[in-house]
């Protein structure tokens, strides 16, 4: 199974429909971690029948939809959320721990602009940077473990 973990496209639709035209027949599900919200709309219209979850930025003031999501997908609890809320630009410490307390597997945080993959005691971490900076992340869930890729267009 593959996720394709995207955030903080700041207006460079054309970067972001790409990474959804690469990917939009491999992958099973695409994740949004705002920045901005009209944008993944813009997607949306290209691309409606894709499998996706969203949250909002800090950017996305109108947005109605929520600030953070725990999905279960095959098999991993994923906790996302787009990090401002956590205070990730100073440091990852509180969306980790909040992250084990609700015994995610996986923890998603965009606004740093900044990729990151880390795993720490049974969590896999993953930023997986700016769209507009030409970068996003990939999740495979395999039967023999779970694999973090950044990525680049």
């Amino acid at each position: 199974m593959r996720i394709v973990v995207i955030s903080d496209s700041h207006k460079a639709i054309g970067k972001l429909l790409e990474i959804i035209e690469i990917h939009k027949n491999a992958a099973d599900l695409f994740i949004f971690l705002g920045d901005i919200d009209d944008d993944f709309d813009t997607v949306l219209d290209v691309y409606p029948s894709i499998k996706y979850y969203r949250v909002v930025g800090n950017n996305d003031w109108y947005s109605q939809h929520p600030t953070e999501q725990i999905v279960d997908f095959h098999g991993k609890r994923i906790f996302f959320a787009h990090g401002h809320t956590y205070g990730v630009k100073h440091g990852y410490e509180k969306i980790i721990a909040h992250s084990k307390e609700i015994n995610a597997d996986i923890c998603l945080f965009g606004h740093t602009h900044l990729q990151y993959t880390d795993y720490d005691d049974g969590l896999y971490i993953m930023n997986p940077g700016s769209v507009r900076m030409g970068k996003y992340g990939m999740i495979d869930i395999l039967e023999k473990g779970t694999i973090l890729l950044p990525a680049d267009i």
